[in-house]
């Protein structure tokens, strides 16, 4: 702990930067005028500054005697850092990275308070139980913490919230704190930006030389892990991660697909996505249960476009989780920040976002350069489709996905997309073995499509009709009608 005149400082107290130059001439000039307006704060034993220290230091400057108050002996370190972080986010002007590297300290100094909480607890439970058993305190091992992943994720999210920092801006501190750990100063002190620390960080890490093999290489197994926990082993591919051309597969507007998420939860009895998974098991060894794939995420640093494709844009567009749903409810924060921090750090891709649970993109940072679509299949996801992009901007595009369109849909306004697909139900075999049926094609009517589409006209947004509704199966419904 640093000092400041007889006390300790509090380690996390000590995290916020000092005020100086004509701000604390300010702050000595109103406690001469006025006195003291914040008592400071000690820890119970009067040994340790919680709060106030630029208080104290205005008061001495002053020449007036500081007022204290005092915490109760049994405050606990997570009310404590709770009342630090309080008091001084609510007085000062951060800055985003500011208000992130405080993230990271909130997040490690909570996580280590609550993990003495728990061999606390722990303690105490084998004291009682060998008490009961002997009649004496024997020693023991305590149990070890059942889910350490869920205390981290808990401690992150609650570090993040009370400082007013998002999840992507805790994520680029972590970047800089890695690879970049010198610029962490500047950062915090107000002298560089967080993207500007962020981007010198991800040089560095480029340029960082790979591990040298130990031994001669071998068949190497990979641990996968699915959104519950469960691990999966997966046979390491001996290629470099690449995308996926998707000549063939019936994506119309992009010529690459990539899949560091594969599975998904939905149930819809038409997925396309679930019947070529089933059809090929071993090429995912848990299904369709959701899984992360690490091993696919150097695919946009690793894909190059062909030299005759250079000048085409479709082959700059990648659609990202063909095979899932990024954005699930079920899928870990952890995956997306993975995720989208490989979609920043390769901007020259423009990435095809699609999800079910547009609301999800309202909480993270979005690529620039993605264009951002949700699927609405349904008439109870429109109010929730139009309600999450009215709020989104600062993309490349803005899309939405009618296909398979199943229903008449009523949209209030369709001013928040720039694009709008629509599409029919193709034929997929679901199921496994004797449980094996057919889900039939659909053609929606052609009155549907013709409202949607001049709905789209009139709020300026493009239109693309899928191959599936105009020319292939099982195409429209189109009116069939006579005079009588």
């Amino acid at each position: 702990m640093s000092k400041l005149g007889p006390f300790q400082i509090h380690p996390f107290a000590d995290v916020f930067p000092l005020i100086e130059g004509e701000e604390f001439d300010d702050l000595v000039m109103d406690v001469k005028r006025h006195g003291l307006r914040d008592k400071i704060v000690l820890n119970h034993d009067r040994t340790v500054l919680i709060d106030g220290r630029n208080r104290y230091r205005a008061c001495d400057a002053a020449g007036i005697d500081a007022e204290f108050e005092v915490l109760p002996e049994d405050s606990s370190e997570a009310a404590i850092l709770d009342l630090i972080v309080s008091k001084n986010v609510a007085r000062r002007q951060l800055t985003a990275g500011q208000k992130a590297f405080l993230a990271l300290e909130y997040e490690r100094a909570f996580a280590e308070e609550g993990k003495e909480a728990q061999r606390e607890a722990a303690r105490q439970t084998v004291e009682r139980v060998n008490e009961q058993v002997t009649g004496s305190t024997l020693v023991a091992d305590p149990p070890q913490a059942s889910d350490a992943s869920a205390d981290e994720r808990k401690s992150r999210a609650k570090a993040a919230r009370s400082v007013g920092a998002s999840p992507r801006a805790v994520q680029r501190a972590k970047t800089v704190q890695t690879y970049a750990p010198e610029l962490v100063e500047k950062v915090r002190s107000g002298d560089m930006a967080l993207d500007q620390a962020e981007k010198h960080a991800h040089q560095r890490r480029r340029a960082m030389p790979e591990a040298a093999p130990t031994e001669k290489p071998s068949p190497v197994t990979l641990t996968l892990r699915a959104h519950d926990g469960t691990e999966y082993p997966y046979p390491k591919p001996e290629a470099k991660a690449t995308f996926n051309n998707t000549d063939g597969d019936g994506i119309s507007w992009a010529r690459w697909s990539w899949n560091p998420i594969t599975g998904c939860l939905h149930g819809c009895e038409y997925c396309y996505a679930r019947e070529i998974t089933m059809r090929f098991k071993q090429v995912n060894p848990a299904g369709f249960t959701p899984l992360f794939h690490h091993e696919r995420l150097s695919a946009p640093a690793n894909t190059k476009i062909p030299e005759q494709h250079r000048d085409d844009p479709a082959w700059r567009r990648v659609f990202v989780c063909s095979m899932a749903d990024l954005y699930g409810r079920w899928v870990p924060d952890a995956w997306i920040y993975e995720v989208h921090d490989v979609m920043m750090t390769n901007p020259d891709w423009e990435y095809l976002l699609l999800t079910k649970f547009p609301a999800r993109y309202n909480k993270i940072d979005l690529p620039p350069t993605a264009w951002v679509g949700t699927s609405v299949d349904e008439q109870k996801r429109v109010r929730i489709a139009e309600d999450a992009f009215r709020k989104i901007d600062g993309v490349k595009v803005k899309w939405l996905s009618l296909e398979p369109l199943r229903e008449p849909l009523e949209f209030s306004d369709l001013s928040m997309f720039d694009w709008v697909v629509i599409g029919a139900q193709t034929e997929t075999w679901q199921g496994e073995g004797d449980d094996r049926k057919v889900v039939p094609a659909f053609g929606p009517p052609f009155e549907w499509v013709v409202r949607l589409v001049e709905q789209a006209r009139e709020a300026g947004c493009r239109v693309h009709l899928k191959p599936n509704l105009v020319n292939g199966s099982p195409g429209m419904q189109l009116p069939n009608e006579y005079p009588v």
